[in-house]
C-alpha cells in the first residue's frame, strides 16, 4: 500500500509541478506581474510560483521515497548482466550524456534550447507591451509618500485623488497594500495619482527591460507615435529600424540609453 502511495503522489506532484511550471515560463517578468496584477487561470505569479516551490519540494521528498522502495530495480539498471556488478552500462551512460547535454545547452543558448529561451523572452516583452513596465523596480513596495517623492508627484494632490476615487489608504502603506485593501493593482493607483499621465512618461530605462524591446515596442510602452519617433531620430541623424533592439541603436550611436529616451519623448 505505501509503495502504491507514494509512487501515486509522486504521479501527482510531478503533474502539479510541471504545470506550475509552464504557467511561470508563460508569465511576465516579476515587475510587471506584480504592478498590473496579472494572472493566469485565477491565479496570480505569486501564487503560480508558491505552487511550483512546494509541490517540487514535496516531489523530491517523494522521488526519494519511490527510490528506497525501488532500490533494488534502479540498481539493477547500472550493473552488468552477465557480472551482475556495477558498471558503465549502455543505459547509464546515455541518460548521463542526455543530462549533461541538456544542462550544457541551456547554459550556452544554443540550439535548439536557445529556440526554448527565446520564445520566452518574446512572451515577457509581449506581456510588457500589453501590461506596461513600473517606473522603477519594486515600486509597488514603496509607501505612497516615497512613491510620490521619487517620481517628482504632490504627495497632498495624490492622497486628494485617492480619496476622490474612493480608495481606502494610510499614508504608511505601501502602494501594494492599498492596492490588495482595495481590490486594484498599483498600476491603477499610479494612473490616479497620475492626471497628467506620467505612467508613461516618468519610468527610466533601469531595471525597467526597456533596452532589451525593439524601438517599435519601446513606443509602445512609452504611448509614443513610431513614425513620430523614427522623424525625431533622423532630424539627429539616428538611422533605427522599428524591429531595431533599443540598446542597440543607443550601442551604436554611442548614446546613452537615457539619452535616447530623452530623444525619443522631446516634445
Amino acid at each position: 500500500m505505501v509503495r502504491k502511495t507514494v509512487s501515486l503522489t509522486l504521479a501527482w506532484m510531478f503533474l502539479i509541478s510541471s504545470i506550475s511550471g509552464i504557467m511561470l515560463y508563460l508569465s511576465p517578468p516579476g515587475r510587471v506581474a506584480y504592478w498590473s496584477d496579472w494572472s493566469l487561470l485565477g491565479f496570480t505569479k505569486s501564487q503560480w510560483d508558491h505552487i511550483h516551490t512546494v509541490t517540487t519540494l514535496l516531489m523530491i521528498i517523494a522521488v526519494g521515497l519511490h527510490l528506497y522502495y525501488n532500490w533494488k530495480h534502479f540498481i539493477s539498471y547500472m550493473k552488468d548482466k552477465a557480472t551482475n556488478t556495477l558498471a558503465a552500462t549502455t543505459e547509464l551512460l546515455v541518460s548521463l550524456f542526455v543530462t549533461l547535454l541538456i544542462a550544457v545547452g541551456a547554459l550556452t543558448e544554443v540550439a535548439p534550447f536557445s529556440f526554448i529561451i527565446d520564445i520566452g523572452d518574446y512572451i515577457s516583452e509581449e506581456w510588457e507591451v500589453a501590461y506596461g513596465t513600473p517606473p522603477y523596480n519594486h515600486a509597488e513596495l514603496d509607501t505612497l509618500e516615497v512613491f510620490c517623492k521619487k517620481l517628482d508627484i504632490n504627495f497632498e494632490s495624490s492622497k486628494e485623488q485617492l480619496v476622490q476615487n474612493h480608495i481606502s489608504f494610510k499614508e504608511k502603506d505601501s502602494l501594494l497594500d492599498i492596492a490588495t485593501k482595495n481590490k486594484i493593482s498599483p498600476q491603477k493607483i499610479f494612473k490616479i495619482i497620475s492626471p497628467e499621465d506620467k505612467s508613461n512618461k516618468s519610468s527610466s530605462l533601469h531595471g525597467s527591460g526597456l533596452g532589451k524591446k525593439t524601438l517599435s515596442q519601446v513606443c509602445v510602452i512609452r504611448g509614443l507615435n513610431l513614425n513620430e519617433v523614427l522623424k525625431k531620430l533622423k532630424d539627429k541623424d539616428i538611422s533605427a529600424n522599428s524591429d531595431e533592439k533599443f540598446k542597440n541603436i543607443a550601442e551604436k550611436y554611442e548614446i546613452n540609453p537615457m539619452k535616447l529616451l530623452e530623444i525619443i519623448e522631446k516634445e
